[in-house]
């Protein structure tokens, strides 16, 4: 007869297979947020430069077309970190979800390693007790057989 813990065993590793899914999915999302929170931090440091360059030309005199073109171009870089910003929501909300369908299919997994310990806790001591039934039978038969054999 297979035993209960046994029995289990395969159920504990689809949960735990589908455990290591949802962890590369989630390292997947946490790689994207990263990736977008790296692309922010280098619009934000670009803007910074051209904004610095800008001032540096402010200073020397610049016509009318130069003073425009520096204000399109980082109105642009503003668009683009605001679009940057968005997409970093996007992926941190992606992530939480991601993370939230991890922390659901490891609870799985912990529970069958429970359920699994509680069957095998359960399994030994019925394996003790059937031990210790056929140790006093043992014992028994031979304290009989000692007292009736005079």
């Amino acid at each position: 007869m297979i035993k209960k813990s046994e029995r289990m065993k395969p159920i504990r590793k689809i949960a735990a297979d589908r455990e290591q899914d949802a962890v590369k999915v989630l390292g997947q999302s946490q790689r994207v947020l990263t990736e977008h929170e790296l692309k922010l931090e280098q619009l934000i440091n670009y803007r910074a430069e051209y904004a610095k360059l800008f001032q540096q030309h402010g200073l020397k005199g610049m016509d009318g077309a130069q003073l425009q073109a520096y204000q399109t171009f980082i109105a642009q870089i503003d668009t683009a970190i605001l679009q940057q910003r968005r997409m970093i929501e996007f992926a941190s909300e992606d992530c939480h979800e991601k993370r939230q369908d991890w922390q659901q299919h490891h609870t799985r997994t912990q529970v069958m390693d429970k359920t699994i310990d509680r069957f095998k806790k359960t399994e030994q001591k019925q394996e003790d007790k059937r031990q210790q039934k056929e140790e006093d039978d043992r014992s028994n038969t031979q304290f009989w057989m000692l007292h009736h054999k005079k």
